[in-house]
């Protein structure tokens, strides 16, 4: 069969490209629109150097960056647990079944507002909140990747007496190793997000905060700064991060199968 993807260096064009539309589109938008609500690339580049040159980026990004990956971390590490042994046991499944659909059906906003209420303002509600809204996606795609995998190759690994340690490390993990990796990009994502909603209700620093003041000022550039800020933020931790884990776990799947 031959390969659809296109070669690496086709992928990086086409991907440059895509940023260069979105920064016409922006530059556009911002000549069209009034000034307090849309702040130029220009303007938005001075207001992020500014930031860097005063070293409030550096403070609130490590603010942000410690809430958002020890809530990442914890919501990730539970689903992730909870997900296998729902896999393999049916009752657990059905039990945890209210619980699932409750965590992805309660808003953000109201967890945020809950977690407020019950820790106050700082590090311990915005991390409850991030491990809250990652933990149901980290479920579901463990889940769904446990009971998807061939059931001939468990009772294979029964047949020849497999230790649960070595069914685990040669049959389950090669197998949940695709749909893990999907559920935490995803849960990257919406742990952005959510880390961002935390501080703009529920902390007195970070970059959601610094969002909320700008904003509040009507300090447009540097509101959108901080956007580009989040936007890079996102794009380490896939590029950097994600993606090098996600090619370790299909080596890990390839050598499985």
């Amino acid at each position: 069969m031959v390969s659809t993807t296109p070669p690496r260096r086709t992928r990086l064009l086409f991907g440059v490209l895509g940023v260069a539309a979105i920064l016409v589109g922006w530059q556009v938008l911002s000549l069209v629109v009034n000034p307090a609500i849309m702040a130029s690339p220009a303007d938005t580049a001075k207001a992020l150097a500014n930031l860097v040159w005063e070293g409030t980026l550096w403070i609130q990004l490590l603010i942000t960056l410690k809430r958002l990956v020890i809530g990442l971390a914890i919501g990730a590490a539970v689903g992730l647990i909870v997900g296998v042994l729902a896999g393999l046991e049916p009752r657990l499944r059905s039990f945890l079944e209210p619980l699932r659909w409750t965590g992805m059906t309660i808003p953000a906003v109201i967890i945020a507002v809950l977690a407020m209420l019950w820790f106050g303002l700082g590090d311990v509600s915005v991390i409850f909140l991030v491990a809250v809204i990652v933990m149901p996606s980290m479920y579901v795609n463990t889940m769904a990747g446990v009971m998807a995998i061939d059931p001939r190759l468990v009772e294979m690994g029964n047949v020849y007496h497999f230790s649960r340690r070595l069914l685990l490390t040669e049959v389950y993990l090669p197998g949940i190793g695709s749909p893990v990796m999907a559920g935490l990009t995803l849960a990257a994502g919406i742990a952005v997000r959510a880390v961002v909603l935390g501080e703009v209700l529920g902390a007195m620093n970070g970059i959601g905060h610094a969002f909320s003041r700008a904003m509040s000022y009507l300090e447009t550039p540097e509101l959108f700064a901080w956007v580009v800020v989040l936007l890079a933020l996102m794009g380490v931790i896939e590029l950097g991060l994600l993606r090098p884990l996600k090619k370790r776990a299909m080596r890990w799947k390839k050598v499985g199968e």
